[in-house]
């Protein structure tokens, strides 16, 4: 798990973690982001954007970056990435369906 108040830096740490497994021939990885308020207690984060992080995650293809609408929101229209819609899905223990965003580094 990660935690940081810049959802775009983390969007870069994330993307380049997934690329450098790629590249080092380890195994896809699976990562889904979402923003909120959080509390940290004993070294370890609980809250909604925890679980629904998580559950993402779990949505989630080998390989790919999702996020909720909510990050999207908050990275606004930076042109370094590509954002591809995946409609809102319901997860697992989350009330209401949740917009979900595949996102990569747009090419150079």
């Amino acid at each position: 798990m990660f935690v940081s108040s810049d959802p775009a830096q983390l969007l870069n740490v994330v993307l380049d973690l997934v690329s450098a497994a790629a590249e080092h021939e380890l195994p896809r990885l699976r990562v889904g982001i979402a923003s909120g308020w959080a509390v940290s207690h004993a070294s370890d984060w609980y809250g909604s954007p925890v679980n629904i992080a998580s559950r993402i995650t779990h949505a989630a293809r080998p390989g790919d970056v999702v996020v909720a609408e909510s990050v999207r929101q908050r990275v606004g229209g930076a042109e370094d990435y590509e954002w591809s819609s995946l409609g809102g899905r319901t997860l697992r223990g989350v009330g209401l369906p949740v917009n979900l965003f595949a996102i990569r580094r747009r090419p150079l």
